[in-house]
């Protein structure tokens, strides 16, 4: 409506102005940020799901450290909502290399995501890793973040799991959503039925205890990695949550945050507990034995790294190679210049 006093050149630049404003709110007031932390075992897979979730044709490189990459999705502005990957290589070998982006993101924590992928075909290594993976992030956490921080993000954790659930005296949510992903399903799936039994239980559990969605993968089944790409968008990008569940241990588990009770797991651990120290490493304590003692943990692990990476064909990059050889000839030339002059100083009876 005009404004009174308003000539038609005033109604047509407050007209634009406001037309302006509309526009600037719908498009940087809507957009958003996320940041995904993948971590777990070596070798599972985590850098194929990666390229599967961002449809990327190439094939995945092995992950020697840390790698960054992000995607980027149009949402209901003009201005594309951005998620920001950090991939952890190496298994339990690095995580102090999630020091740098998890304080960048400690100022936005309630729109980060840790996806922890375990190897369902490597039992003998799968406990160690999620407990050594997810004590070592809380650590890093601890640090980054104040003790204000730390209590609104256990809020937010409380807040996923639900006020009214019969189970949050026996729960301990991990400060930041929490998925769990059992990769290499298709070895998994012919595993004997009472071994599949144990795993399923005890992984259940720490999901449960922990407030995380639960869910099985394989990149060889294109049912699983839809479901997979499905639960890192709804994470990454605010698409609608998984609503589906699935506690078959005959069948992919899929089991969202929240979704699982005590009573339903069934077996060790269904009492519920008047006292329990905070972190996940006390309440991972409570089911531990009775995985491990059917699967003994190996707690060494060896280097990815078995070779120079600068000669794996997997990084050719010809303008670093072809600079990185000039340099290896004039090492080489030094070494023999100095190997040289040592033998003559040596029969001149000088010392070098």
């Amino acid at each position: 409506m005009p404004v009174s006093g308003e000539s038609l050149k005033d109604i047509a630049v407050r007209r634009n102005k406001e037309a302006c404003e509309t526009r600037q709110n719908t498009t940087v007031g809507h957009s958003k940020e996320s940041t995904i932390f993948i971590v777990g075992s070596k070798g599972v897979g985590k850098s194929s799901l990666v390229h599967r979730f961002l449809d990327r044709d190439e094939s995945a490189k092995q992950t020697l450290a840390l790698e960054y990459t992000f995607g980027r999705k149009a949402g209901r502005s003009l201005v594309k909502d951005v998620c920001h990957i950090w991939e952890l290589g190496g298994g339990t070998m690095y995580p102090s290399l999630l020091a740098t982006p998890l304080a960048a993101a400690a100022g936005n924590m309630s729109q980060v995501t840790l996806v922890l992928m375990l190897d369902l075909s490597a039992l003998h290594q799968l406990w160690f890793t999620m407990e050594t993976l997810l004590q070592s992030i809380l650590v890093s956490l601890r640090a980054h973040c104040s003790q204000d921080h730390m209590n609104t993000m256990q809020e937010r954790a409380w807040a996923r799991v639900g006020p009214d659930h019969p189970d949050r005296d026996s729960m301990d949510p991990f400060p930041v959503s929490l998925v769990i992903l059992g990769g290499k399903y298709d070895i998994f799936q012919d595993f004997d039925s009472e071994k599949k039994k144990i795993i399923c239980r005890c992984l259940r559990y720490v999901a449960h205890t922990l407030g995380a969605t639960l869910q099985f993968y394989s990149l060889k089944d294109a049912g699983l990695v839809k479901k997979a790409k499905d639960l890192l968008s709804h994470h990454g990008f605010g698409s609608a949550p998984v609503k589906s569940i699935s506690q078959d241990y005959n069948k992919p588990l899929l089991v969202p945050a929240g979704s699982d009770s005590m009573e339903r797991i069934g077996g060790v651990g269904t009492t519920k507990v008047v006292s329990v120290s905070r972190g996940p490493g006390a309440a991972l304590d409570r089911w531990k034995h009775t995985f491990t003692k059917h699967f003994p943990q190996e707690v060494t692990e060896k280097s990815v790294i078995l070779d120079d990476p600068a000669r794996d064909l997997n990084f050719k990059e010809p303008i670093i190679d072809s600079l990185r050889g000039q340099k290896d000839d004039e090492l080489d030339r030094y070494r023999r210049e100095a190997e040289n002059r040592r033998k003559y100083l040596s029969e001149l009876g000088l010392d070098y």
